[in-house]
């Protein structure tokens, strides 16, 4: 298969290197710790959008075909003043045969598995991308958390994969399921804040969750205006 798109994975800045603390920036930024997520699946399922909404806090109504790999970054607090940088690796949807795709996923902590939940193919693809990261993340030092990620529940309406199938495919490979609407912004943030603290063994609260929440909700209305 010709790996249309494929490039070399970007030369990351130091302070910016996955499972590093980040020592580059002074003393303010001298605890950051660095969270590297991957984010898989097929073309068209949102998985910019997803990676756009929660660096950037915005959403562009055009599709821009990811060729190879795009990076995203973002600091966030977590309890007991905790700052992480979190390290996005959007990866096109073409790269599943790519060589290049062990290398993307190597140092990860997370791996976002997205499907658009109006697109059946997408869902069904999700079990070719969840064997390529199993196999390409099974000698890793640490265990990476996977987590089923539906997206455009917005498009409620059009909803093909059911509550059920995905809930049950989640379970069945030992996946985290969510939801997410990378238009709306519902529960994208949240869903990464949770998925780092997590990982980091950090407790949230539900008052933090529901912090989350209107936030979210704040800057839904904000955007409708």
């Amino acid at each position: 298969m010709a790996k249309m798109g494929e490039i070399d994975a970007p030369e990351l800045p130091k302070k910016v290197q996955p499972g590093k603390i980040d020592d580059t920036e002074g003393e303010d930024d001298a605890d950051d710790k660095v969270i590297k997520i991957v984010v898989v699946g097929d073309g068209a399922s949102g998985k910019t959008s997803i990676c756009q909404r929660f660096a950037k806090e915005s959403f562009d109504k055009t599709y821009h075909q990811t060729l190879g790999l795009d990076f995203f970054s973002r600091r966030i607090m977590l309890p007991h003043e905790m700052q992480v940088l979190v390290q996005i690796w959007d990866i096109g949807g073409q790269s599943i045969a790519g060589e290049m795709i062990d290398k993307y996923l190597t140092g990860a902590n997370i791996v976002f598995l997205v499907y658009d939940v109006t697109n059946g193919k997408s869902f069904e693809n999700v079990s070719d991308w969840m064997t390529v990261v199993k196999k390409n993340t099974k000698g890793s030092e640490t265990p990476v958390r996977i987590i089923l990620m539906g997206n455009k529940t917005d498009l409620e309406e059009r909803r093909i994969v059911t509550v059920d199938q995905h809930k049950n495919f989640a379970q069945a490979n030992d996946m985290v399921p969510v939801y997410v609407s990378a238009k709306t912004g519902d529960t994208v943030y949240m869903t990464f804040r949770q998925a780092v603290a997590e990982v980091l063994n950090v407790g949230l609260s539900k008052a933090e969750i529901e912090a989350d929440i209107e936030i979210i909700q704040g800057s839904v209305v904000e955007q409708s205006r």
